[in-house]
């Protein structure tokens, strides 16, 4: 008579462990133990799509990054930080300008979302600086940890795809100047700013919401 049924999984290999106890030969349980093997789920995802995705919100990405640091070039008074935006700005424009020939060659549609990264990511630039240039760090500091961690998940979907090796390469590269500008921020005291935590926490959370729209609209 069958008393108890227990699955176990390990990996894709499912354990099944039922117990068994006879009631006129011995009271100790008998276990029959059961392997059933499970097919991995399959990707049903559409590479092109995902692509397009991609280059269609680092095109945003890249275009609101430029307009930030045109924003904070604007009212940032010092020469010498004036000087270091700018760099950063350069880097930029170089990632802007790869991702609008991706657009052209793949026949990419651009976010309908730019005039968004255009007025407001000018204004966050704007007002980020004349807040002094601790809070302008402490926003490229925001700004670029969150570009970091979405260029490492589009290189993971590309290396596990083994696809689009150019492509790939390219974003390994811009991936490396966001960090050099968010260490460069660290280095020029962005975690001083007034309201720093909160103010992170705000900037993080307007450029998620921004990467999940932009992909789609």
């Amino acid at each position: 008579m069958e008393k108890s049924k227990e699955t176990i999984r390990r990996g894709a290999e499912r354990i099944i462990i039922r117990e068994h106890r006879s009631s006129y030969k011995t009271t100790q349980p008998i276990f029959q133990i059961k392997r059933v093997y499970i097919m991995p789920r399959p990707d049903f995802s559409d590479p092109d799509k995902q692509i397009h995705e991609i280059i269609r919100v680092n095109h945003a990405g890249e275009y609101g990054a430029k307009r930030i640091y045109q924003g904070q070039l604007k009212y940032i008074k010092s020469h010498n930080d004036h000087i270091l935006i700018k760099e950063m700005l350069d880097h930029e424009e170089v990632h802007l300008n790869y991702f609008e020939k991706k657009l052209l060659e793949k026949e990419v549609r651009p976010t309908f979302l730019l005039f968004f990264w255009h007025h407001y990511g000018f204004l966050l630039g704007a007002l980020s600086s004349l807040m002094g240039i601790k809070t302008a760090m402490l926003v490229t500091e925001s700004v670029e940890e969150v570009i970091e961690k979405h260029y490492e998940q589009q290189i993971n979907y590309l290396e596990n795809k083994n696809i689009e090796p150019e492509l790939l390469n390219n974003i390994i590269k811009f991936r490396l100047d966001e960090i050099e500008h968010k260490n460069i921020a660290i280095m020029n005291d962005s975690t001083e700013a007034v309201f720093a935590e909160i103010t992170s926490k705000i900037v993080k959370i307007i450029c998620r919401i921004s990467i999940i729209l932009s992909k789609k609209i």
